[in-house]
């Protein structure tokens, strides 16, 4: 076991596994291994930046990171900047140790920040606790994977720790793949729309597009499992531009049969704003429809503005100086939400429908989201409150001055025929 990673001076994988299942094996009844897998987020994008030495060198740092925590009992480069470790604690021990891999994240990002300052330093950290200590170590690693992949590019989750439901997504990922595949190619991906209520004018102000796939049996899978899916696979790409697409025609046939209009948001996934083309992807497929930008509103999650957020504000500004409002989803559901008020080229901020609902439940959370409200008002922000599902709820954000609200008080997302029939013919802008 001489021959060790050159770069880092960890196992190589082989050895890895001999030692791993070794200290497995003379595991006593006290102990309790935790498997943790970690990379970088965008780490070719480092490279590319900073050269490859300087990703080396981070490489090297987290190794030492790892290494010299006194619980990980072996660890080991498998390729490229993926480290894996082994650690052993106390049973019992875990429910408290656990807070380390979130230090562990925010200390060795704040301590790389100065250095690399043109992206975000971020690891991806997946955790499997092993509960049986005669599983292959191969197995164990598998699934530290698993977690590990779930939350690449999820700079609002420190990380995140394996369970069955993770197993099934990366289990549904060879069967509905191919299912995604054929279904965009016989153009029978499902858009659904879910509106938009003011409530001051008592209808609809607009709607999001949304979609549903469905499976060989006829049945729709759920967007939680398929949109995951696609999105570690990248296909999440070609679902938004499908999207696109629908709506900009569906636009032209309202405005071609004389009906009245509302704008319609399209959801845009982190992944197109690493191509350098994609505001002029947009506008020239934008143009050949001849409608209007007041119709069309592009929605992007919070944590889109956790990583290369000047590359991505750079597109996003473009956008808009074409006439597409901008509006940014799941607002309130990361941790840095108050910072990026400031800095964003947006529109209309979206706020959470976790954050709502966990902000009216008691005195101090309503004041919160009340003053924020205020605040987004102040500086002339749109606001729509998400998940509203009683009148309460909807009287309370009002009288705090939201009027455009999205939720199942109003409408679920239907089908786009139900939606037309139910809205557009008696559309109140």
């Amino acid at each position: 076991m001489d021959n060790n990673d050159k770069l880092t001076g960890l196992y190589l994988f082989d050895d890895f596994i001999s030692v791993a299942s070794k200290q497995l094996g003379n595991a006593d009844a006290a102990s309790l291994y935790v498997l943790v897998s970690l990379d970088f987020s965008k780490f070719k994008y480092i490279n590319r930046v900073y050269s490859y030495s300087a990703g080396d060198k981070l490489i090297v740092d987290l190794a030492r990171a790892i290494t010299d925590e006194k619980e990980c009992v072996v660890a080991c480069r498998p390729y490229s900047d993926h480290i894996i470790g082994l650690f052993c604690f106390e049973k019992g021990e875990w429910e408290t140790k656990k807070e380390r891999l979130k230090k562990l994240q925010e200390d060795f990002c704040k301590s790389h920040k100065s250095q690399y300052p043109k992206t975000s330093v971020h690891l991806n950290i997946g955790v499997y606790i092993v509960e049986d200590i005669t599983e292959p170590v191969t197995s164990i690693i598998d699934k530290a994977n698993i977690a590990r992949r779930s939350v690449k590019g999820n700079y609002s989750v420190p990380y995140a720790v394996y369970t069955q439901k993770l197993q099934i997504l990366k289990e549904a990922e060879s069967r509905l793949i191919p299912i995604f595949e054929k279904a965009i190619e016989n153009d029978e991906i499902l858009v659904y729309m879910q509106p938009k209520i003011s409530v001051k004018k008592g209808g609809i102000r607009g709607a999001e597009a949304l979609t549903r796939l469905i499976d060989e049996d006829g049945k729709i899978v759920p967007p939680d499992i398929f949109i995951p899916v696609l999105e570690n696979s990248g296909k999440v790409l070609d679902l938004d531009w499908y999207v696109m697409k629908y709506v900009f025609k569906k636009i032209k046939e309202w405005q071609d049969e004389g009906r009245s209009i509302v704008p319609v948001s399209i959801n845009l996934s982190k992944l197109h704003f690493y191509h350098d083309s994609l505001v002029v992807d947009i506008i020239r497929e934008f143009e050949q429809y001849g409608i209007s930008t007041d119709y069309v509103e592009f929605e992007v999650t919070e944590s889109v503005f956790f990583e290369e957020a000047d590359l991505i504000i750079d597109k996003i500004e473009k956008l808009r100086q074409y006439g597409f409002k901008i509006s940014v989803d799941d607002f309130g559901a990361g941790y840095s939400s108050l910072n990026l008020i400031g800095i964003l080229p947006v529109d209309i901020i979206k706020l959470d429908k976790g954050f709502i609902k966990n902000s009216l439940n008691n005195r101090k959370g309503m004041e919160i989201i009340k003053g924020l409200i205020r605040i987004l008002n102040e500086i002339e922000m749109d606001i729509v409150c998400e998940g509203i599902e009683t009148k309460d709820e909807e009287r309370i954000v009002y009288e705090f001055g939201c009027d455009s609200m999205q939720g199942f008080l109003y409408d679920k997302p239907i089908p786009i025929d139900n939606f037309e029939d139910k809205y557009i013919l008696r559309a109140v802008i």
